[in-house]
């Protein structure tokens, strides 16, 4: 079973880039008109970036008592990003992996569900900080528009709903049932004239809210070791924001700062507010016209929009592919 399972979801990577043959295409002959060596410095700091991941869910898995090195963590991140992309469903197929690499390796499920859920809360309020920035240089340049103040918006309740759930968590296991079943009675609803199947199943959610409250328990007695995280954090996101920047170097697209941030905000503003996995097919056209409003011509927008979008998700996705397959033949 676990080999059929391997192998579909390699089936599915497979007619994901098979489908995706048109971008890859255009992608091709983008990075011909760069700097080779410029964009290979852009890969460089993506792997630096992926490392930078790997450190942050190492700290936090320590704080919730759980020791795993550097390297293996940093492969099973990449393996998750791979498989939320090309079997998407709301996070599942990702933590399936998660929770299958801690069953070979003795983990506890219930700390290894929470300490992932503390690296999303970091990341998303790490995100959140960057983006609210970017919007003020929209603004403050006359190109804000409603769609990024909505798409903000649901950020950042989604980033509080997380939080109010790991707060619950630590209160009370009855009201953290209660809350978990009502979202996912409420994804099911809004998404059944679209899907026949429940998005989430109500039983899955009440065993998912009994783990974290079991994972929150081992921080009770935590005081210390928050920084750590939030620096990582940072500094994660500040790899991504230099990347555009190197990006625009390697084709000699004259920009400043304050573009450079603005555009990487609404870049990722639509990678997590998006119906597609990892915004494929939307944060293409989003960047490219947010970069044209910030003065940016056209021809250049989109040259490092694609520029950027190969560097920052299809080579981690091929990273991710090699990582999960390595994982399972381990």
């Amino acid at each position: 079973m676990k080999k059929f399972i391997v192998a579909l979801i390699i089936l599915l990577a497979i007619i994901f880039l098979i489908t995706s043959f048109s971008e890859l295409r255009q992608i091709g002959l983008v990075l011909q008109k760069g700097n080779i060596l410029v964009i290979g410095m852009a890969v460089l700091i993506e792997i630096g970036w992926i490392l930078v991941l790997g450190r942050s869910f190492q700290t936090l898995f320590r704080i919730v008592g759980i020791h795993k090195e550097l390297l293996p963590l940093a492969r099973l991140v990449a393996a998750v990003n791979f498989v939320n992309i090309v079997a998407p469903s709301a996070g599942v197929s990702g933590m399936a992996v998660i929770y299958s690499d801690a069953l070979k390796n003795g983990h506890s499920s219930a700390r290894v569900t929470v300490g992932s859920l503390l690296f999303l809360l970091f990341d998303y309020f790490g995100l959140l900080t960057i983006i609210f920035v970017g919007l003020i240089i929209l603004f403050l340049r006359n190109t804000l528009n409603a769609a990024d103040v909505i798409a903000f918006a649901l950020f950042l309740i989604l980033a509080l709903t997380l939080g109010g759930m790991l707060y619950l968590a630590s209160r009370s296991q009855s009201r953290l049932i209660q809350a978990v079943t009502f979202i996912a009675r409420t994804v099911n609803k809004i998404a059944r004239p679209f899907r026949k199947h429940e998005v989430l199943g109500e039983e899955n959610a009440r065993i998912f809210a009994c783990e974290i409250v079991e994972g929150v328990q081992a921080l009770h007695h935590v005081r210390r070791g928050w920084l750590r995280p939030l620096l990582l954090t940072l500094l994660n996101k500040l790899l991504l924001v230099s990347i555009l920047g190197v990006i625009f170097l390697a084709f000699k697209v004259p920009t400043t700062v304050a573009v450079v941030v603005a555009g990487f905000s609404i870049a990722y503003l639509f990678v997590i507010i998006s119906p597609t996995p990892a915004g494929v097919g939307i944060v293409e056209g989003v960047m490219t016209l947010a970069l044209k409003s910030l003065g940016i011509p056209l021809e250049a927008a989109m040259v490092v929009t694609l520029a950027y979008r190969s560097v920052t998700f299809w080579f981690p996705l091929l990273l991710g592919m090699i990582s999960f397959r390595s994982l399972h033949q381990a």
